[in-house]
């Protein structure tokens, strides 16, 4: 039984300007898993500079995928997407086809697959973009005014007298209530991100996802002590073994929280198992795409709707970036996603 695939495409309604490049579309492949007139679905949408497969490996890799029997459980789809390991994004694509196939089977949602409690609605931020300070800030503005309780602006990318106009203009539109988000994509040194976070105290930020480089962990470990805000590895989270330092108490772990991008980490199965792994060492996890289009940014949600803890946003406000795709039963309501009371991933 092998994979349908079919490219796919999407063009973001505006850039994003990030530490590691500029982001302007998003290509890859939906795939599908046919038998019995029961079709599951997945999306590999590699980005290779944040860690994943090139999109040539990932394409390879679906199109050599192949099983003789059908998975009926987690363990069976663990088992049989191992030979994927070294490319995540395409084993990621091959794990939500799976998923949705035993869970239509069992008429069942994805997330009631693991056995966990699911919760209804998960918190979602708000990834805002703008020219300028003031662009930035009537973006921010925007999103208070539709609910959002948190948002999210990338870092690092500019002058770091630039990057503090900007967020001293977010923190002025959305007033003290509206939690401030910052990821650095690990573009600043370490002395840089200090003197940074340091110096927007009085910002109240939330989080800094990613301050430094993702192979820096003593770095991230050393900023956790110094820095007023709470501090997350995402990039860190794609080196290998190297993130299991970040769990490492000496005397406490690394960061604050993880960041976790199934469709980068290999899919929805390691993901929760690293966020119970890190749970029980006090590290907490929220959720975030890949830039993903609407069966991504489903399955996104169906993890994080069973991570452990619930008071974190969730970084799934992203289809609402991307250019001509409607809105569809995931997109935020007030700052929240509700999950759909449907078989699958409840998305088209």
């Amino acid at each position: 039984m092998k994979l349908t695939i079919a490219p796919v495409s999407y063009r973001l309604r505006r850039p994003i300007m990030t530490a590691i490049g500029t982001m302007d579309v998003r290509t890859g492949w939906r795939v599908a898993l046919e038998s019995d007139g029961v079709v599951g679905r997945g999306e590999s949408m590699p980005m290779e500079s944040f860690g994943t497969e090139s999109p040539e490996k990932s394409l390879a890799a679906l199109e050599a995928f192949e099983i003789a029997t059908l998975p009926s459980s987690i363990a069976d789809i663990r088992a049989a997407v191992l030979p994927l390991k070294a490319t995540p994004a395409a084993r990621f694509a091959v794990e939500c086809a799976m998923l949705e196939h035993l869970a239509r089977r069992q008429g069942v949602a994805v997330a009631q697959l693991f056995g966990r409690e699911v919760r209804a609605q998960v918190l979602v931020n708000a990834l805002i973009e703008g020219d300028d300070a003031a662009g930035l800030g009537a973006a921010a503005e925007r999103a208070a005014a539709e609910g959002f309780e948190v948002v999210k602006v990338k870092v690092a990318a500019r002058p770091l007298v630039t990057d503090a106009q900007r967020l001293l203009s977010v923190r002025r539109a959305v007033g003290p209530t509206v939690k401030l988000r910052i990821d650095a994509n690990g573009g600043w040194t370490e002395a840089t991100a200090r003197s940074a976070l340091r110096g927007l105290e009085t910002l109240d930020l939330e989080v800094c996802e990613q301050p430094v480089g993702s192979i820096n962990i003593e770095g991230l470990r050393r900023l956790r002590r110094a820095v007023p805000c709470r501090i997350a590895a995402d990039e860190t989270m794609l080196q290998g073994d190297l993130f299991e330092r970040v769990l490492e108490s000496d005397p406490a772990a690394a960061v604050d929280v993880m960041v976790l991008k199934p469709m980068a980490l290999g899919g929805l199965i390691p993901s929760l198992e690293l966020a119970l792994k890190a749970m029980a060492l006090g590290v907490e996890s929220y959720a975030t795409t890949l830039m993903d289009g609407p069966l991504g940014r489903a399955a996104a949600t169906h993890l994080a709707a069973i991570l452990p803890g619930e008071h974190w946003a969730h970084g799934l406000s992203t289809v609402e970036l991307l250019d001509g795709v409607p809105d569809d039963a995931f997109t935020p309501r007030r700052g929240r996603i509700t999950l759909p009371g449907t078989a699958g991933w409840g998305v088209s």
